[in-house]
């Protein structure tokens, strides 16, 4: 008789997960990057929050769902609210990260053993 492997749920659903994470990951590292570059291209690290020439907000408060992330009047900008915004972005990438890199430990050490 064939016997089943006992990391086979675990290996199907560490895989699932990487993918989930993987993927939601992405969707927050890419611009976030994007928005570092940006950054550091215009000099100014409050260009990826703020309007452009065209009236379109930077790439870190583009949609919706991020506009609390946009930036004020050039008169309200704060120190601590760059700050905050940089910071809340950079946590958010390290932590799914975190979860991602988790998940490919965990499948490398069973296809280890």
């Amino acid at each position: 008789m064939n016997q089943l492997n006992p990391d086979g749920p675990v290996i199907v659903s560490s895989s699932i997960a990487l993918v989930l994470f993987g993927g939601v990951w992405l969707l927050f590292a890419v611009p976030f990057g994007r928005g570092l570059v940006e950054g550091l291209r215009a000099g100014d690290w409050w260009q990826p929050f703020a309007r452009n020439a065209q009236g379109r907000h930077g790439v870190l408060a583009r949609s919706r769902f991020l506009a609390s992330f946009r930036a004020p009047e050039p008169e309200r900008r704060t120190q601590a609210g760059l700050i905050g915004r940089w910071a809340v972005w950079a946590f958010v990438v390290v932590v799914l990260g975190g979860y991602a890199l988790q998940f490919v430990v965990r499948l490398i050490e069973i296809a280890a053993s």
